[in-house]
């Protein structure tokens, strides 16, 4: 009898194992700021959490400073890629900022690596944490995807231009930090995420188009 057998699994290499055990150490965080809050992620949990020895993620981060500076780098990133698969099938800027803002909404109600960032930038503001400057990088980066956005809007007629497109940036901007602290908060937590969506989407194109 012939037997087929299966080809050996090939060996991953350094690289794919650090990016593995980093991307595991970062969501096992992320989980633990998530459902516990700032002070519970301390850089022996995490390292168990993930799965790995206690001290893996001081040896890797350091400090825990340098633990939820990855987090917030490591959201951030997904966020974006998120957006990209968002936005990717949207020829029209107004539909791309519409399903930029619906997709944003999405994670933070579901993903808790999101609501993870929000509960770590409501630390930040809170206890002037040292992470301060970090959260200003991507918070600048998101604001100027925003605002190229709807420059683009308003350059193709979809978005009136009565509004200085950084102005409505910044709004949209505070709107979904609004959005994202009450969610994190869960003051929201008697609405339906789905039509919660809808109408939050619908309520920014009402005041974009005016």
């Amino acid at each position: 009898m012939n037997v087929e057998l299966a080809p050996p699994r090939a060996r991953r290499t350094q690289a794919q194992r650090r990016e593995e055990s980093e991307r595991r150490l970062l969501e096992a965080a992320a989980e633990i700021i998530a459902a516990e809050g700032y002070l519970a992620c301390t850089l022996e949990r995490v390292g168990t959490a993930a799965g790995f020895s206690r001290g893996l993620a001081s040896r890797k981060y350091g400090s825990k400073d340098g633990l939820i500076e990855a987090v917030i780098w490591h959201v951030s990133a997904h966020v974006h890629e998120q957006i990209d698969i968002a936005i990717a099938d949207k020829a029209d800027p107004l539909d791309q900022l519409l399903a930029l803002f619906d997709r944003f909404v999405e994670l933070v109600v579901s993903d808790p690596a999101v609501r993870a960032y929000f509960v770590l930038f409501s630390a930040m503001i809170a206890n002037r944490l040292e992470t301060r400057s970090v959260f200003d990088e991507v918070q600048v980066r998101f604001g100027q995807r925003l605002h190229e956005l709807i420059a683009a809007a308003q350059a193709a007629g979809s978005i009136p231009a009565r509004v200085p497109a950084q102005h409505a940036a910044f709004m949209v901007g505070c709107l979904l930090a609004g959005i994202s602290v009450e969610t994190v908060i869960e003051f929201a937590r008697d609405a339906d995420p789905a039509q919660l969506r809808a109408d939050l989407v619908a309520m920014l194109r009402g005041a974009l188009l005016g």
